[in-house]
């Protein structure tokens, strides 16, 4: 793990390279999108894909810089999966929440024919990615991204959107209810993430813990001769490297993406972006103890991004958009239909959510905002309305500089 000042020092050295930026961007060849990967208790660990919304090779090497914080709340669930199908059958045939009351969790035939997981998080997640852009010619362009994260209590005023006491007021005051999803009873402004696999490999990470999830080599090509529709299509290869003292391994993926600008004048036009993605999860193991956070071998991804864009008269631009990501299940959804999950003593409700929701797609929505003239300005604010296990509010910050 990485000590916290080294994590604050990264954080400021980068902003100060922005200063010294002096070329532009050309702004309307791409969608001015933010990083809006979710910080996700597991997808952090993994090389995920984000779609590229570009028509061309950027003109100069460019760095982007996103900053994350992110609130995510799990209450302690254990999940034992059948490998029997004389258990499997018996259990199914049962409603899922009802399971934990017809078997006897401290038997010992009950031990030896089940898997089992246990899973609990709380705490504030706070990210820093850097992405380096270099176009090698019109067509081609070569990206190298680092990815980092801290955990924190997300206190006034470092996480004033995101911190526990904010979502709760929120709750309690204008949607949701009075303590919703049990916050307050297990206690505001928690640090710790807890997980142990199915082969009792345990990862804990506490308060201030700083981790370096690891690099992403993207190779990007541009095509020139194949725009059905209006629309222009890139293609991208993903090689990343993940680094985690969790998770020692390469993921290889593959992305196509879509984009397509309709002008309304001058100064006033719309985009729209669609993009696809495979990624294969463990293509080589470093380390015989990583952790399992997925038993599905690949990822799909689908990703949409609609902007709307206004050109002033000093030539600076103002894009307000949205973006929907959907990405394929961590789990096998068909295991859940004999799943056995048991709750922690305190829990009354929504205490399923952490371990059944790793057998359902992964889906949220990003609204964005950006500013660009030189360089691009953009912060975003992003919501997961299913629950899935991604952050129950993520806010970022980004910059763009050209070199």
């Amino acid at each position: 793990m990485i000590n916290r000042r080294v994590f604050i020092t990264l954080i400021a050295s980068l902003f100060i390279l922005e200063l010294n930026a002096q070329d532009s961007l050309s702004a309307k060849h791409s969608i001015q999108k933010p990083s809006i990967l979710s910080t996700h208790v597991f997808g952090i660990f993994i090389s995920r894909l984000e779609a590229n919304f570009s028509n061309q090779s950027i003109d100069k090497t460019s760095l982007q810089v996103d900053h994350q914080s992110a609130n995510v709340w799990g209450q302690p669930v254990e999940n034992f999966i059948p490998n029997t199908a004389e258990l499997r059958n018996k259990v199914s045939a049962f409603p899922w929440h009802t399971r934990e009351s017809v078997v006897d969790r401290n038997d010992e035939n009950f031990a030896r024919s089940t898997d089992n997981f246990k899973i609990a998080y709380d705490g504030v997640i706070k990210g820093l990615k850097a992405n380096l852009k270099i176009p090698l010619d019109q067509q081609n362009q070569l990206g190298i991204e680092l990815r980092s994260f801290m955990l924190t209590e997300g206190k006034f005023p470092f996480s004033f959107l995101t911190g526990d006491d904010f979502i709760e007021g929120f709750h309690s005051n204008i949607a949701g209810g009075e303590d919703p999803f049990q916050r307050r009873e297990f206690g505001l402004n928690q640090a710790k993430i807890f997980y142990k696999d199915r082969q009792g490999r345990v990862m804990e990470i506490n308060k201030n813990d700083v981790l370096f999830g690891g690099l992403k080599i993207n190779y990007t090509h541009y095509l020139k001769n194949l725009s059905p529709f209006g629309f222009s299509l890139n293609l991208g290869l993903h090689t990343g490297f993940n680094l985690s003292p969790y998770n020692k391994s390469l993921d290889l993926g593959f992305t196509a993406n879509a984009i397509r600008i309709f002008d309304l004048d001058d100064r006033h036009f719309f985009q729209l972006g669609i993009g696809i993605g495979y990624l294969d999860l463990n293509t080589a193991s470093f380390s015989d103890n990583n952790i399992q956070f997925a038993t599905q071998n690949y990822f799909y991804n689908l990703e949409t991004a609609f902007s709307f864009n206004i050109i002033n008269k000093s030539n600076q631009m103002h894009s307000f958009g949205i973006d929907f990501y959907l990405q394929t299940s961590y789990h096998n959804p068909d295991e859940f239909d004999y799943s056995i999950l048991f709750r922690n003593d305190l829990a009354d409700r929504t205490w399923h959510h952490r371990a059944s929701h790793l057998y359902r797609n992964n889906n949220y929505w990003t609204f964005f905002y950006a500013f660009t003239e030189k360089n691009s300005f953009r912060i975003y604010l992003q919501q997961d309305l299913r629950l899935n296990n991604n952050p129950d509010l993520q806010t970022g910050i980004g910059y763009v500089i050209s070199f």
